[in-house]
């Protein structure tokens, strides 16, 4: 679980929350979420590997606006035949709880060296498997 601030920056014309802003908080959501599972994202990145989205279904329920506290959640769905995992992710408002933005995350472990995906390593497979510190 992470929380962030909305900021002035943050926001579209219409005053709320742009909708390419909500994709970055729920990448920040994830970032947070694989360091507490203890996944280290720049050691993979330096043995060669790293995760890739495929498919990002969000759906935007409600505006947010600057200076609201948002609460961004985010846990694993499932991992099919060791290769596939799926995130859900929910962005709700601290205040009340109200949901702002929902999503399904479909992502991929990449080796950057062959530039194909891989069967997820078992040490990772594990640690996404694991409960959050």
């Amino acid at each position: 679980m992470l929380e962030i601030t909305v900021r002035t920056t943050h926001l579209d014309v219409m005053g709320h929350v742009n909708n390419a802003k909500y994709v970055e908080y729920l990448e920040w959501g994830r970032c947070d979420e694989l360091e507490k599972r203890g996944i280290d994202l720049w050691q993979m990145l330096r043995e060669g590997l790293g995760f890739v989205v495929v498919n990002l279904n969000v759906n935007f329920r409600r505006e947010a606006f600057a200076g609201e506290i948002l609460v961004i959640e985010s846990g694993l769905k499932e991992i099919r035949n060791n290769k596939i995992g799926v995130l859900e992710q929910r962005i709700r408002r601290k205040s009340n709880d109200e949901v702002v933005c929902d999503a399904e995350v479909t992502f991929l472990v990449f080796d950057t060296k062959a530039h194909k995906s891989i069967t997820m390593p078992e040490n990772i497979r594990r640690m996404m498997l694991a409960e959050p510190t």
